[in-house]
């Protein structure tokens, strides 16, 4: 991790004489106490960092950043003196985020998580971070991540960085990939993240963090400068502590699109819900809180309808997805890495190379699966998928029609059938799940294209979160935020890691 010199980081009284105390405050309070001049972005920058320096390096050592933006202060005191002299650009004027690792920032290297491009300096920001940092957003971190983007049982490894910890429970992993992302909104080390989502790695972050996180329609968001795992399902996705936050983040990444409409209009009286059947039974505890979080919505007015899925739609990923990904993964890191600079491989096979030719005393080892699947994709390029991505998407015609038939407005289901598993190199007898495939839920709206937020409905009793998620037709994104806004207000189900409480 960079570090900033003692000297730029703001004195201590500096946050501690801020009417608002940045940790687990809403995007909207920030927003207003920054117009106000409760509070500077000096002041925010400074107290993530304090955060930083506690929990993730010290304390818990959660292991969610990468590496520390280290022009953070200075854009920070640019944003103050331009708030003074010029008035905010935008509600996340001088907001701190943390940004994945995959997703070009420039002036810091785009690891993916990967020791091999360590040395991977973009040329520019990516689309996604360009118009958030036009919008006044300051890039505080890159987080860590499962390498390339692709868990294979190791959530939230990586060999250029090691792994990131859940902070609700050290010893259960913190979902992937997007995981440094998702950790470090939840401990509060950034007010939000940006994560991206190819079979499930915003929402199952956000999942067992408690967070919200949206998984757009697909295409909706520009993935230009994001290195690839499979484009046909890769999309950029903002992760927050709230749905109102992250409804907030996606007016910037998607303006003219109805994510600006007021929180207060959201409601669920008088909304046709789909409740999703099909992944009941994998964990009793997650079962208890889904049919809480139903019980909830119909009494927040809104009326529920039993929905069963075809069984084609519970193995998507074993019957399209990993072949589609196969075909498409070698390709698309050709075309990124040519761009990514001399000092790094340019190919997918000169990558593949460099993890093979890796010594021990290198640093940390390639996850093995991993490596085994990028050398599969590497012998069979050229080989096309047993069936394509075009055709996959016709998953979305028979939601549609599932939809249409039964006249709801969205379908609901815990996003994972199961709490969060114990990370890869840990036991941890209190987990226990019967599900399959737990993860068979989020392949939906990857493999249809539909959009799907997930966001909390309780704990289990070993302390980690549950999620509940609602997916919808194509474009109705701001809907389903405006449902779960809604859900959220009734439920108050977000609380912070007990790991990493308030600063004194």
């Amino acid at each position: 991790m960079t570090s900033l010199p003692h000297s730029a980081w703001p004195a201590h009284d500096t946050l501690s004489r801020a009417a608002v105390d940045p940790f687990e405050t809403s995007l909207a309070a920030l927003a207003d106490a920054m117009r106000s001049r409760r509070i500077s972005a000096q002041a925010l920058v400074g107290g993530c960092l304090a955060r930083i320096a506690a929990y993730d390096r010290a304390g818990p050592c959660l292991n969610a950043i990468s590496e520390v933006n280290p022009s953070a202060m200075r854009e920070a005191r640019a944003l103050d003196e331009e708030l003074r002299t010029q008035g905010p650009r935008s509600a996340l004027h001088g907001i701190p985020m943390v940004v994945k690792d995959n997703i070009d920032t420039a002036g810091m290297p785009t690891t993916a998580g990967c020791a091999a491009l360590s040395q991977a300096y973009p040329p520019a920001d990516a689309a996604c971070v360009a118009r958030l940092r036009a919008a006044g957003a300051i890039v505080l971190a890159k987080a860590n991540m499962s390498e390339l983007a692709a868990s294979n049982g190791r959530f939230g490894y990586s060999s250029a960085n090691g792994l990131t910890l859940n902070p609700y429970r050290l010893s259960r992993n913190a979902s992937g990939s997007s995981s440094g992302s998702g950790a470090a909104v939840a401990a509060s080390l950034a007010a939000f993240g940006l994560g991206t989502d190819t079979f499930g790695s915003v929402r199952g972050p956000a999942c067992v963090h408690a967070l919200a996180g949206l998984r757009p329609t697909h295409g909706l968001l520009d993935n230009a400068g994001v290195l690839p795992l499979a484009a046909s399902f890769d999309t950029v996705g903002p992760l927050g502590r709230s749905a109102a936050d992250v409804a907030l983040v996606m007016d910037v990444l998607a303006p003219g699109q109805g994510f600006g409409a007021p929180a207060t209009l959201a409601t669920l009286a008088g909304r046709r819900l789909g409740i999703v059947t099909d992944f009941a039974g994998g964990n009793d505890e997650i079962d208890a809180l889904f049919d809480a979080a139903v019980a909830a919505m119909q009494a927040g007015g809104a009326h529920a309808v039993p929905v069963r899925l075809p069984i084609s739609a519970l193995t998507l990923y074993a019957d399209l997805l990993d072949d589609i990904t196969r075909a498409e993964w070698v390709p698309g890191l050709d075309r990124y890495l040519r761009l990514a600079g001399s000092a790094v491989p340019r190919s997918a096979a000169a990558l593949l190379a460099s993890l093979q030719g890796r010594r021990e005393d290198d640093g940390r080892e390639v996850n093995p699966l991993t490596l085994a699947a990028l050398r599969h994709a590497c012998e069979t390029r050229g080989l096309p998928p047993r069936i394509d991505a075009a055709t996959a998407r016709c998953l979305r015609h028979l939601l549609d029609d599932i939809m249409h038939s039964h006249r709801v407005d969205a379908l609901v289901f815990p996003t994972l059938a199961c709490p969060a598993s114990p990370r890869y190199d840990m036991a941890d007898a209190t987990y226990h799940c019967r599900a399959a495939q737990p993860l068979a839920a989020m392949h939906i709206a990857s493999t249809s294209g539909m959009p799907e937020v997930s966001v909390p409905m309780g704990f289990v009793e070993a302390g980690v979160p549950a999620g509940v998620s609602w997916l919808g037709p194509a474009g109705s994104d701001a809907a389903l935020l405006a449902m779960a806004v809604a859900f959220e207000q009734q439920t108050r189900h977000r609380r912070a890691p007990a790991t990493t409480p308030a600063l004194p």
